[in-house]
């Protein structure tokens, strides 16, 4: 990792001590930074214990060790190929840039698309609330917010898994799989009647859609290196404010179906919203975005296509990852203290105030004094507005390799726009102020995101690691902040829900800024501590050892 008082990547990379060139990995990526706790008295009984968890995965593939000892050259073949080709695209920097922005369009459109979905059926809570939904389905409040909490639990239980799944059968079919499930879903919801309904509906919902956010983000990082990866997940991420901004439009646009066909304005909006959803799905089977490897595209040539499929295996040098799937890399996931860092920041700075602001912004503004069906057109500015702000803040971060620096940025802004709406919602003739101060919440809460994603995904080497550990991150993070988000807003308290502000407030200060720095500074002390052991630490290992040791090997920055 590099932090904000580090400097540039390339000051950064100069000034480390250089490795064996045969087995060490270039000191460059300096973003993706491992930790041992800096109470440990000896790092090198770190790497011992690391080496201990080598033998044994060794002794458990003794046949496929065996099949590579017969091809020992196959490895330094292929990492020779790779550096020919980057050589010949990065010449020159104007053509390699044209070639990152051809993945770029073959890549994130699908998935763009998929999270806009995701995002509009898993939040069109808030925009069905304010019809007649409640009264149509005989539901209280408090059944109400009770079946999003159900939500969170399906949906938090089963990321861990559905990434190991994603892992496992690649990414084309099972996210397609997984939206035309949750479409099926959505498009059911329109005949919900009662609050039983409600809360199955919401459990299937959560079932399905809990692969998209951590799957999605996780097929990213196989593609793009650290310096890349934070803009192409703003870039996907922003879905989700398109998606803010278009439930609002569209929620305005059903507003007149009242009645047709004898069915109430919300139905419409789950029939269009689920039909859309399906169709998407169907067409992703055939158009989505597959691993390195298990696909390839007739828009580039074999050689940009091998190229661009190795840069994020041989970003740190000749030694690639363990790339063999194994389910108990998410118990190695498990056990690491980065995953559990990381799901404080998703849950108590991220997911805790988006979640409480997506669920209740349209009450907030109906309640600054406009209709109803105003309230759902009003809710769109603040979204367009936070897309703009996530995709700036990803390109500053990428540019200068700072996601400390960008996470404490995004919370500063968010809370900015806490301390003003809060007490302005206490005085009726400061209405405008109130909603000037939710394009700061909104953007703020938002920005954060893209960075929380891509600084475990350039943190934990290994593919099948990797994806155990955003799954997991993300299901302790999408539960505690899920459900803590969708209860706070208590509508006894309106318009000024006193306690969803000091929640949100005490929660991003300690979880989400405090661990922010806590990480950053036990990152850069592992990387400090890597430093000092030199060129001995690395040549007691076989490439086969650091490539299984991942992000603990001393040659890994």
């Amino acid at each position: 990792m590099n932090s904000d008082d580090d400097g540039p990547p390339q000051a950064q990379a100069q000034a480390q001590p250089s490795a064996n060139p045969t087995t060490t990995a270039t000191h460059a990526t300096i973003n993706s930074t491992p930790f041992e706790p800096p109470e440990t008295a000896s790092v090198i009984t770190e790497f011992q214990i690391q080496e201990l968890v080598v033998e044994e995965h060794c002794r458990e593939g003794e046949q496929k060790d065996t099949d590579k000892e017969a091809s020992p050259g196959r490895g330094q073949e292929e990492y020779d190929q790779f550096l020919r080709l980057k050589a010949m695209f990065q010449q020159d920097p104007a053509v390699h840039d044209r070639l990152v922005r051809r993945l770029d369009y073959r890549i994130l459109p699908m998935l763009f698309i998929f999270y806009l979905l995701n995002s509009l059926d898993k939040n069109n809570a808030g925009n069905v609330r304010i019809y007649t939904f409640l009264a149509d389905t005989n539901m209280t409040p408090k059944q109400f917010n009770l079946a999003l909490s159900w939500f969170f639990f399906t949906y938090a239980g089963f990321e861990a898994p559905s990434n190991m799944i994603l892992r496992k059968v690649g990414a084309r079919r099972w996210l397609s799989f997984l939206v035309v499930c949750w479409g099926i879903v959505t498009f059911g919801t329109a005949w919900c009647r009662s609050h039983t309904d409600y809360y199955i509906f919401r459990i299937l919902l959560g079932v399905f859609e809990a692969g998209m956010f951590q799957g999605a983000l996780f097929t990213l990082s196989c593609w793009y290196p650290s310096e890349e990866l934070q803009t192409r997940c703003a870039l996907w991420y922003s879905a989700a404010m398109l998606s803010g901004a278009f439930s609002g439009l569209l929620a305005y646009s059903v507003g007149g179906l009242d009645g047709r066909y004898g069915m109430q304005q919300w139905q419409f909006l789950f029939i269009c919203e689920g039909s859309i959803t399906i169709t998407a799905g169907l067409v992703g089977f055939f158009t989505c975005v597959d691993f390195p490897g298990r696909w390839s595209s007739r828009f580039f040539t074999p050689d940009e296509m091998q190229y661009l499929s190795q840069r994020v295996k041989y970003q740190s040098g000749p030694v690639a990852p363990d790339e063999e799937f194994r389910w108990s890399a998410l118990w190695e996931a498990m056990k690491d203290w980065k995953t559990y860092a990381i799901a404080s920041l998703l849950a108590f700075g991220g997911s805790t105030p988006t979640y409480s602001i997506n669920f209740s912004i349209a009450t907030i503004v109906r309640g600054l004094g406009v209709s109803t069906i105003s309230a759902q057109a009003l809710t769109a500015p603040p979204y367009v507005f936070a897309f703009f702000c996530v995709i700036a803040i990803a390109r500053y971060s990428d540019k200068y390799q700072c996601r400390a620096r960008s996470l404490l940025i995004s919370y500063s802004v968010g809370l900015l726009g806490l301390v003003i709406l809060w007490p302005s919602l206490y005085h009726p003739k400061l209405h405008g102020l109130s909603y000037f101060s939710l394009f700061l919440v909104i953007a703020g809460f938002n920005m954060q995101a893209p960075a929380v994603g891509s600084w475990l995904g350039t943190n934990v080497r290994n593919p099948a690691k990797r994806a155990g550990a955003m799954g997991w991150q993300s299901t302790l993070g999408q539960l505690v902040g899920g459900c803590t988000g969708s209860n706070i807003f208590l509508a006894h308290e309106a318009p000024v829900y006193p306690t969803a502000f000091a929640v949100i407030f005490i929660l991003v200060i300690f979880g989400g800024v405090g661990v922010t720095l806590i990480n950053w500074y036990c990152l850069r002390a592992a990387n400090r501590a890597k430093d000092q052991l030199g060129d001995d630490a690395v040549s007691e290992y076989t490439e086969e050892q650091l490539s299984k040791m991942g992000e603990y090997s001393p040659s890994f920055r």
